[in-house]
């Protein structure tokens, strides 16, 4: 009964496609509003799954937040789902497993360039002349 249920809301949405993109067109700030919001209660509900702040340097403004891949690969895996926000929603949709972390994008960015954010030793001892 439900897969006859799916095929008739696919057969209404490939009859009604026309409308559906008028509708979306006429009402385009309300979702452009909603997708916004949407995708912020995602990231924070992630970021609250994983710890809420930077796991290095103890960062916690949602807004400077960033889900980091623990062992690396985080573009292969963007490539495998999609763009860079839907980390967020495949986080939720596999109920948020192992293997990844909250970084803020400072330490995200030194991660990925120095192998390891700075914060774990004394930068300026390392890189004096």
């Amino acid at each position: 009964m439900a897969l006859d249920r799916k095929a008739y809301h696919e057969k209404y949405y490939q009859d009604h496609e026309e409308e559906k993109k008028k509708y979306r067109e006429d009402h385009k700030e309300y979702y452009r509003k909603y997708g916004r919001e949407f995708h912020r209660r995602l990231r924070i509900k992630s970021f609250s799954h994983y710890g809420n702040r930077c796991l290095c340097c103890g960062e916690t403004r949602y807004e400077f937040l960033v889900i980091d891949h623990i062992n690396g690969g985080g573009n292969r895996h963007r490539k495998e789902i999609g763009k860079g926000g839907e980390i967020y929603y495949w986080l939720k949709k596999n109920n948020y497993p192992e293997g990844f972390q909250v970084l803020c994008h400072n330490c995200n960015m030194a991660k990925g360039a120095y192998g390891e954010c700075p914060h774990k030793h004394n930068a300026i001892e390392d890189y004096s002349i």
